[in-house]
């Protein structure tokens, strides 16, 4: 990786007259050019496992908006179909599990996680990056231990995830066993997309917010330092910067800090993070609400500056979303927003 990036200067705390960007969910419904490949595909996850299909949707945003960094295009919830859990995906419903985790026996006799299982990923990854050009960073990921979890018990997307918040209240010894579980399982798979040519690393905790302090600590960020310390001490992934992503946690930013991640991407909501603490302990990336690229050009530059004005000193920034990119905003908007930054 060429040394002339942006984004991996950022992730090593250096001051930028403009901020990389780069946006979550970039390769999504909003593209036209998306669509037209996503109605070739009855189920989102065949689509996902088509590593010449992952590789044509991960540089459509690229080629579109110029943008200073690439992510892999797969789903978080390949490590629970590779478990057995039978993933599905079912239209305006989401991913649907065929064999949720309902019983601790479920846990104990998970079948052993082999990440062989998800070579179709690997060989995204080495295609995306044999296609970019040097100076663009590939970003892997994978789901947090907890937002697997909570996803494997609940069996499907829920708004507050009652059953997996009772299950892991009446089981808690069987539900720090799956999530031990799910920890060697995300270090073995994100292992083996930095083998394959993943450049930077990001952990979606996706469903850190339903979790009070105390149980996002015992539940999810423990799991997450567990994970972040396996990757800075093995000889194949410790130079790879990792970036955390937690939706909207209900913590400290010291709390963030300390997973040890070298970059924290803000959720849209997080406008009272103390970034002046955040200073050269973590790069910080984010956190334009996404619903703003609905609204006028001029709502959106106001927007955009107050963001860029806010950041503009701090070592190690990097411009994003605080959340995906929706099916409902415009390309045009994607692209004006990308303009803005690069001229601010």
């Amino acid at each position: 990786m060429s040394d002339e990036s942006i984004f991996l200067r950022a992730l090593r705390k250096e001051n930028l007259p403009i901020p990389p960007i780069w946006y979550m969910r970039q390769a999504g419904r909003y593209m036209p050019e998306y669509r037209a490949v996503r109605k070739n595909f009855k189920n989102f996850l065949d689509m996902c496992k088509n590593p010449e299909v992952c590789c044509e949707l991960a540089l459509q945003p690229i080629k579109a908006f110029k943008l200073d960094a690439a992510i892999l295009f797969s789903d978080i919830l390949t490590i629970p179909d590779a478990f057995g859990l039978g993933v599905k995906f079912v239209e305006n419903e989401g991913p649907v599990f065929q064999n949720p985790i309902e019983k601790v026996d479920d846990i104990k006799n998970l079948m052993p996680f082999d990440p062989e299982n998800l070579t179709y990923v690997y060989e995204a990854v080495t295609n995306i990056k044999n296609a970019l050009p040097s100076n663009i960073p590939l970003i892997g990921f994978c789901g947090s231990p907890w937002t697997l979890a909570a996803y494997s018990i609940e069996g499907r997307s829920s708004k507050d995830f009652k059953k997996t918040i009772n299950f892991i209240k009446e089981n808690t010894d069987e539900s720090h066993l799956f999530l031990s579980k799910l920890t060697d399982a995300c270090f073995l798979y994100l292992r083996k997309q930095v083998q394959a040519g993943a450049d930077v690393i990001q952990i979606f905790d996706s469903w850190a917010n339903i979790l009070d302090t105390e149980d996002l600590k015992s539940f999810s960020f423990n799991y997450i330092k567990l994970l972040i310390n396996a990757l800075k001490n093995d000889s194949i992934t410790s130079s790879i910067p990792i970036i955390l992503f937690a939706r909207d946690p209900k913590c400290s930013p010291g709390a963030l800090i300390e997973t040890s991640a070298d970059c924290l991407s803000l959720y849209w909501s997080m406008n009272d993070f103390d970034i002046q603490f955040a200073r050269n302990k973590t790069a910080l990336q984010g956190n334009l609400n996404p619903k703003i690229l609905l609204e006028s050009k001029d709502v959106i530059k106001t927007e955009t500056h107050k963001l860029l004005e806010k950041f503009e000193d701090f070592p190690g920034y990097v411009f994003n979303l605080g959340h995906g990119l929706t099916p409902d905003i415009c390309p045009e908007k994607v692209k004006y927003l990308t303009e803005l930054v690069r001229e601010y």
